[in-house]
């Protein structure tokens, strides 16, 4: 007879011991917990899953338990004591025996020992006998229902991670040939209730799915998996019903809009939609975020894709929402599901001052004042308006740095032409457009930006969850900079090529320039706590064309181009423009380490290419090296090209830039003064380079030689993590110090860096 298993949690009968079944219970600290036998599974896997566990150690070292030394200060600092205890001991047993099972080793078995190294100082030794793997043999599916639409079922059985692809028994059984796994299992069966609930199977749950498991007579470590679905009837949307009130309104007056009929809903059946006055908002926005259409067939990624809707307008609240009139479950009996909204407004005005500490070339303070309106037109649309400064101190100098820049934004929920076709298309959610005008002067050491006048054009969607697009159809600057005479005063005072000093000072021309750049970013982080998951962004812009064809059409015979033409402002300096092309990717992998611990590296790669009549990259378009948010032990825009690394330096940033970071975060105190205090260890390595058709020699890229090129900073660090925000103090260091002479001292070497937020 065949035995069936009924899947349930992956436990199998108890099987493993405890050994220490002396009356005499043990006191005193855990100094050592081993595994023994364990030859498919590691060590660090395994001590996730136990809690038995001793305190933390540096860098593993045995006996460097500095948490623990500081909770012996304070019981505030640090971690407590880890104790013995044989109850906690026998329960990771039992842990490890069904973590074994729910991996596939369903024969395992796990045993414990104790042993005292010394007076009140014990080891903890695990001993595991894994037994062979067991290895799901085919897969079956009974009882799914035949779909409208026959790719469904296609995506479904192409996306399984249980079946090796194209190998099919049958129409319904799927050879798999992997390792029994729970995980897999289970995420198998939420893959079924999934494509149910967006099918019309509204009622489907767990229990509509009963999976089991056969084991072969002859061999017992093949099974066989066989889901059983009973996916209940079809339902379909019944009546909407959005309510929408004002901020704090007990008054209940609504003004009521009903909608039926085609395109809206299907007969007989109604969008009801209620706004209060006070709301100031029209009706026609919420009813275009619903995505479904009442009285067609249910689907649930439909339902909770309008809720993302509602909820990414940024000028209302969710309050509820639901399948049912009261917000409790729903009521199958019908098979028409009725769909509740309960939204709020937010304030309309909102006036918000910022005061922040900040460090570039030296430490500074900045301030700003924003006024928004986030339903200026009752279409959900955001008018902003702002203004920002901020300025530097640095020792012995007289002009310290400092900006200025005013900005207005509008914005709206929806994409505008050339792409309003795109607004029902379900590959592009949340679709928002901004315009946005600013204007900024600067003040730099070196250099100030009299006028810097920007405008853009954006259009930004949703994927899915993590995935957005952001397309800068045109971005328009004006940028009129000027060298200071002080650094003109040192440029011809150490340089003696006239070549290279012209080449500089082209850096501080005024300059117009447009761009269209795409962007592509996927972020499955936490966006404060950066502890897991990673963060990929990649862009790609092109510059220059829209001056090109100003001076083509308007100032220059298409044969006599020069890459400039008059000034818009009448100051007689002509107006240079460059034509290049520019990518970057950007790549953020964050590891958890337990529940205190985290691993991060991050790796980026940007190129840009002039062409045309083009040999270098706008000044402000370039890669920059150094800083707190990139390779520390240098300043800001300090670092490169090349081997080009000095106080003043007066070659500005570079066309290629190649970087890599890595960083240990340890959070050895939690809630001491309110918040959790973090160390890090960290170091970061690359540089930027000019590109081959830059004039420069200096700096300059080359396969042969970049390599040792490679700046290496490295440090530690601490953070404080207050959840919502995390202050950061960086030490680092100089490992290799490209520009300096030798003989450069440690101080020199040294950098301290401030920050908000980690890192990457």
């Amino acid at each position: 007879m065949f035995v069936y298993l009924l899947l349930l949690t992956g436990a199998a009968p108890a099987s493993g011991s405890d050994n220490q079944e002396s009356s005499d219970e043990p006191e005193g600290l855990i100094r050592s917990v081993r595994f023994s036998g364990n030859d498919a599974i590691s060590n660090g896997v395994l001590q996730t899953v136990v809690r038995t566990r001793t305190n933390r150690e540096i860098f593993s070292i045995p006996g460097a338990t500095l948490w623990l030394g500081l909770n012996r200060i304070s019981s505030r600092l640090g971690e407590a004591p880890r104790m013995i205890n044989t109850a906690t001991i026998a329960q990771d047993v039992e842990r490890l025996r069904i973590f074994y099972n729910n991996n596939g080793y369903l024969e395992a078995t796990i045993e414990s020992e104790v042993r005292e190294l010394r007076r009140n100082r014990w080891q903890v030794i695990f001993r595991i006998d894994e037994g062979e793997p067991s290895v799901m043999q085919t897969v079956s599916f009974s009882g799914l229902p035949a779909f409208e639409d026959p790719r469904v079922m296609e995506r479904f059985l192409a996306r399984s991670q249980l079946i090796r692809e194209n190998e099919a028994v049958n129409d319904t059984t799927f050879v798999s040939n992997r390792i029994y796994s729970v995980d897999l299992i289970s995420n198998e069966r939420n893959r079924i209730l999934t494509i149910l609930h967006n099918n019309g199977y509204a009622s489907a749950s767990r229990d509509s799915i009963v999976v089991q498991v056969k084991r072969d007579r002859e061999n017992p470590q093949q099974l066989d998996l066989a889901f059983r679905v009973q996916p209940g009837k079809v339902y379909y949307f019944g009546d909407v019903r959005i309510n929408l009130s004002a901020p704090q309104s007990t008054e209940g007056n609504f003004e009521s809009d009903t909608l039926s009929g085609p395109p809206v809903t299907l007969e007989p059946w109604q969008m009801i939609i209620n706004v209060e006055p006070d709301a100031r908002t029209r009706s026609r926005l919420l009813e275009q975020r619903v995505l479904f259409t009442p009285g067609e067939r249910f689907n649930n990624q439909l339902y909770l894709s309008t809720v993302n809707q509602f909820q990414t307008l940024g000028m209302l609240s969710l309050r509820q929402f639901s399948l049912s009139e009261g917000g409790g479950l729903p009521d199958f009996s019908d098979e028409n599901v009725p769909v509740f909204f309960d939204l709020e407004t937010l304030p309309r005005h909102q006036i918000r001052a910022d005061f922040f500490g900040m460090q570039r070339i030296g430490l500074g303070l900045g301030a700003g004042l924003q006024y928004s309106n986030n339903n200026i037109f009752g279409s959900a649309e955001r008018f902003e308006l702002g203004l920002n400064t901020s300025y530097e101190f640095i020792e012995g100098n007289q002009e310290n740095p400092r900006s200025i820049e005013t900005f207005v934004n509008y914005s709206f929920p929806r994409f505008a032409f050339p792409f309003a076709g795109f607004n029902n298309d379900p590959r592009f959610l949340n679709p928002r457009t901004r315009f946005q005008l600013s204007y900024g002067q600067i003040r730099q050491i070196n250099f100030t930006v009299d006028d810097n006048v920007r405008f853009s054009t954006r259009f930004q969607a949703n994927h899915d969850q993590t995935t957005t697009s952001f397309f800068d159809l045109i971005e328009l600057e004006w940028f009129d900079a000027n060298i200071t005479p002080a650094f003109r005063e040192v440029l011809e005072e150490t340089t003696t090529d006239p070549l290279f000093l012209q080449l500089i000072l082209e850096d501080y021309r005024p300059q117009i320039n447009s761009l269209t750049r795409y962007t592509f970013r996927n972020a499955a982080t936490h966006p404060i706590r950066r502890d897991r998951g990673f963060f990929l962004e990649t862009s790609f812009e092109l510059g220059g064309n829209l001056p090109r064809l100003i001076e083509e059409t308007l100032f220059t015979r298409p044969d006599s181009l020069r890459g400039t033409f008059p000034s818009l402002s009448g100051s007689g300096r002509d107006l240079s423009y460059s034509q290049f092309v520019k990518g970057s990717l950007d790549f953020r992998r964050y590891y958890s380490l337990g529940n205190n611990s985290v691993f991060a590296w991050r790796g980026f790669v940007g190129l840009a290419y002039p062409y045309g009549l083009s040999r270098t990259i706008p000044l402000n378009r370039r890669f920059f090296a150094g800083g707190s948010n990139d390779i520390r032990g240098w300043n800001p825009l300090t670092l490169g090209p090349g081997t080009n690394d000095r106080t003043v330096n007066p070659i500005n940033g570079g066309d290629i830039k190649l970087a890599g970071f890595l960083e240990f975060r340890n959070t050895f105190s939690r809630n001491f003064l309110n918040t959790n205090w973090i160390f890090a260890a960290f170091t970061d390595f690359g540089n930027v380079w000019t590109g081959p058709r830059n004039e420069l020699d200096e700096g300059k890229f080359s396969m042969n030689s970049f390599w040792r090129e490679i700046a290496v900073g490295s440090g530690i660090g601490l953070r404080l993590d207050w959840e919502f925000v995390v202050f950061r103090i960086d030490f680092a260091y100089r490992v290799t110090d490209l520009g300096n002479e030798p003989g450069t001292s440690v101080l020199d070497r040294r950098n301290i860096h401030f920050g908000i937020g980690h890192s990457f």
